[in-house]
Parts: structure tokens; sequence; C-alpha cells
């Protein structure tokens, strides 16, 4: 979590864009990686603030280099951090958004010419309930006159995506990307199986649990 110390170091070997100076294009990188340090300390964050910083990055300019690319890692950290967050106090929506369900689905119907976007967190035989007299009626119709197309990923596996095509970081940070997401997933799942009605009944019982389930 320490770029920013390190950014003057790297900028040597590093091409900026040709039509900004190294100053100018170093200054913005150095204000997005301080808005990231203060960021690691917030007590809460979440998906929309990883998702403007994401864009604040973008905004820096299209090439991708190395300042570029660890600054990435940085956000991909931030990710991870409040999913596992958001798991350790059973908010498993919150981490099902980052991990799991696509931030946005275009769902295209046959004979329409603009598709409809999917409500992110709404069943689609729930969605579109009216278009049959049952539920068995509202899934077929959904099978043959609908096609589904993902336009943008959960944040975490979209970061993971962009990483690997990353010149800087390594196969070895990419596999603890990878545990570390499977380990939110499987104490998500674990939480799940609990049933627990909210936070409050998840917190009593795990004052109660044995050793291994705590260290899960």
């Amino acid at each position: 979590m320490h770029t920013i110390a390190n950014l003057s170091r790297w900028v040597t070997d590093i091409h900026f864009l040709a039509e900004r100076s190294p100053q100018t294009h170093m200054r913005r990188f150095m204000k997005l990686n301080a808005s990231l340090e203060r960021d690691a300390h917030l007590s809460r964050f979440n998906e929309a603030l990883l998702k403007k910083r994401l864009d604040e990055l973008e905004g820096i300019g299209s090439i991708r280099d190395e300042v570029y690319d660890l600054t990435l890692a940085r956000i991909n950290e931030l990710a991870l951090l409040c999913a596992g967050t958001y798991a350790d106090h059973y908010e498993l929506q919150g981490v099902g958004n980052l991990l799991l369900n696509p931030r946005r689905i275009l769902v295209h119907i046959k004979g329409m010419l603009e598709p409809e976007v999917k409500e992110r967190h709404t069943g689609l035989t729930e969605q579109f309930a009216d278009v049959a007299a049952t539920t068995v009626g509202v899934v077929e119709w959904l099978r043959d006159e609908t096609v589904l197309e993902i336009k943008e990923e959960a944040l975490l596996p979209h970061l993971y995506d962009r990483l690997c095509d990353s010149r800087v970081v390594s196969h070895e940070y990419l596999d603890s990307v990878k545990t570390r997401s499977r380990k939110i997933a499987d104490l998500s799942g674990f939480l799940a199986s609990g049933h627990f009605s909210n936070g409050l009944e998840f917190h009593q019982w795990y004052q109660h649990a044995g050793l291994p389930d705590r260290e899960l």
C-alpha cells in the first residue's frame, strides 16, 4: 500500500503521452495514489468509490505504463479489502456485487430494437413477470425470446482481467489475488449456509463459534 512513496523512482524509465508533460502526468498519478492512501484508512468504503477511482485512473490517459499498472493493482487491493470486510460483517450482497454480480447486463428481446437493462438485484423472472401468467411461462419466454449480454463484469473479475494484461504485475501476485478471492467466496458461502436473519444474529453466533469457524 506504499506505491506513492516509490512513484518518483519509477519515473525515469516511463514513456509518457506526447501531449502531456511528464510532470503533469506524474502529478495526476500522485494525486490519485494519495486518494487511494486515504481510502485505505476509511472505516467504510464501497463499490461506488472504487469505481470512481478506476474512472480517475482511466482519465489520466490511454497509455499503460508501470505506474498505471501498479496503481491499478492498488485499486484491486482496495476492492479485495472491501469484499473481505463485507464478508466478515455478513454483508453478502456487498460481496456478491464486487465478486460475482455483473454491474450491467443487457436483455436483448426478439423484435425490439433497444435492449432492456437488467435490474441488478432483481431476478429476471421477477423483472419480466408480466410476460406470462406463470413463473414457468416467464422462464420459457426468457429462454425463447431473449439473449443476455454482460456489458460490465463485477469489479473484482474486471480488475483481475485487466491485471492479467499487465507487463508489470507478476504471476505470483495474480495467483494471490485468485487465492484471496476464493477465500472470500468460501467464507461468504459458509456464512450464507448459516441462514442468519441479520448481522446481529451472525455476530452472536460468532462469539460462541469454535476455533476453526472463527479462523475461517
